[in-house]
């Protein structure tokens, strides 16, 4: 299973390049680990947005501490994101240091409010609500439980992992900057769910909850309920399936008669038994019959096609069919119109040439592929245009236009939440004094990476 581990501060203890670099030799779906106070802003952004690029379903497990840059790296780039019952995440609002005029000043403050404003907007794509809402929130600096987390919509499930234990790191030096320690010392969050954010029902909120309720552990619960599901359970129901009494044909002619009523599912059909010189077969599985009369029958004679159904058991189908006179019988001489009759036409049943269906078929399966193609050009197109947005990163491509095929609508809403210009292309600019010093703490910081990132 691939695993990346974010343990530490963000840009220093956990770098994007080295993130890159891992993502980048790994296939298939990916868990991250994520234990860690937050960091640097941009790094953070990079981060979530490589984890959004990667190809495979991202699940984010946040094992101790999700606070500041590390929440929406975990909520911006997963998946899904599940939560341990003692962790905690932590949302606020940008700060920096900064020093200079007023004019100076100004331009932190627009700064971290568009940076604020777009941390806003990753929180209430996954939650729901406004991004003023969040903006709020954030500036209340808001501590939440698992649980409260779970009810806020931050995180899709509970999950409890007796044999993971989340990794020790130092956090002094970023949580000596936040007005509380930890949940224990903040408030309650004021806003739980913002504007039209619905609790979803089930998951494990729904499991602690019948757990709570039968006074036994959740892992007892969930296991006796896979057990219940997990039984095969057989369900009979009476249906009626006839076919229509009236069915006609010429001598010669074919004729395709349908069933009356709903076909259901899991049934089989197959030829009982034909009159002498009749040819009739039927569709396994739609029960669609087709028969054709010998050239020596005559005008009303009358005979069964009998069809066995197979379901729980057999049943056989009797199709009662009458011949009707050829075109120009009965007429007196000269007065034959010559225009062939459409057998079954009391029914709606008509009779086509065995090639002339052919070509018809031929031409149904060329618009069918014609149509794929569209549907696959559009899907690509719905990619480019978020790529170009840059809403999404160039490996992300392809995984969201399979979305788009699959399911366009959710792909669609999905992607307008995502704001224009989440993914990063160029340097946001970096601020460095005393390049020797600066090295060989780049040294230092890229070593712990390693280190952390691969163990």
């Amino acid at each position: 299973m691939n695993e990346l581990l974010i343990y530490g501060e963000i840009g220093w203890e956990v770098n994007p390049t080295e993130v890159a670099r891992i993502l980048g030799e790994m296939e298939g779906d990916l868990t991250v680990r994520v234990n860690s106070p937050g960091g640097d802003v941009h790094d953070g952004h990079a981060i979530m947005n490589t984890l959004r690029g990667y190809p495979g379903t991202v699940t984010v497990i946040i094992e101790g501490l999700a606070a500041s840059a590390a929440s929406y790296i975990a909520i911006g780039g997963a998946d899904r994101v599940i939560i341990r019952p003692s962790a905690e995440l932590m949302i606020h609002d940008a700060w920096t240091y900064a020093d200079g005029n007023a004019a100076a000043m100004e331009k932190v403050l627009a700064d971290l409010n568009r940076i604020s404003t777009t941390m806003s907007e990753i929180y209430s794509a996954k939650a729901g609500g406004t991004p003023d809402e969040w903006r709020d929130i954030m500036r209340a600096e808001t501590w939440y439980t698992a649980a409260e987390a779970l009810d806020a919509g931050l995180v899709d499930a509970v999950e409890d992992a007796r044999a993971v234990a989340a990794a020790v790191m130092p956090r002094a030096g970023i949580m000596a900057n936040f007005r509380y320690s930890g949940r224990r010392d903040a408030p309650a969050p004021k806003t739980h769910r913002p504007t039209g954010r619905k609790r979803k029902e089930g998951g494990m909120s729904a499991l602690t909850d019948l757990a709570r309720d039968l006074g036994q552990p959740e892992t007892k619960v969930k296991s006796a309920l896979a057990r219940f599901f997990a039984e095969e359970l057989q369900v009979t129901s009476t249906v009626e399936v006839t076919y229509p009494e009236d069915s006609t044909v010429v001598p010669t002619g074919s004729a395709t008669i349908t069933p009356v009523g709903e076909v259901p599912s899991g049934l089989t059909f197959a030829i009982d038994t034909t009159p002498d010189g009749w040819t009739a077969e039927v569709d396994e599985a739609t029960g669609v019959l087709n028969v054709t009369a010998p050239s020596g029958a005559e005008p009303d004679d009358e005979v069964e096609v009998t069809v066995t159904a197979t379901g729980t058991e057999a049943v056989t189908l009797t199709a009662a069919i009458t011949v009707k006179a050829a075109a120009g019988e009965g007429d007196e001489p000269g007065t034959g119109t010559g225009d062939p009759v459409v057998p079954g036409a009391d029914t709606l049943t008509s009779v086509i040439d065995s090639s002339r269906l052919a070509e018809l078929e031929e031409a149904a399966a060329y618009g069918w592929k014609a149509m794929e193609r569209d549907r696959e050009d559009k899907a690509k197109a719905f990619a480019e245009n978020a790529f170009r947005d840059n809403k999404i990163g160039a490996a992300a491509r392809k995984r969201w236009a399979a979305a788009w095929v699959n399911d366009r609508e959710d792909a669609e809403a999905r992607m307008a939440q995502i704001p224009s210009g989440t993914v990063h292309r160029g340097e946001d600019g970096h601020a460095r004094t005393d390049s020797d010093t600066v090295a060989t703490a780049e040294s230092e910081r890229d070593e712990r990476v390693r280190r952390s990132l691969t163990r």
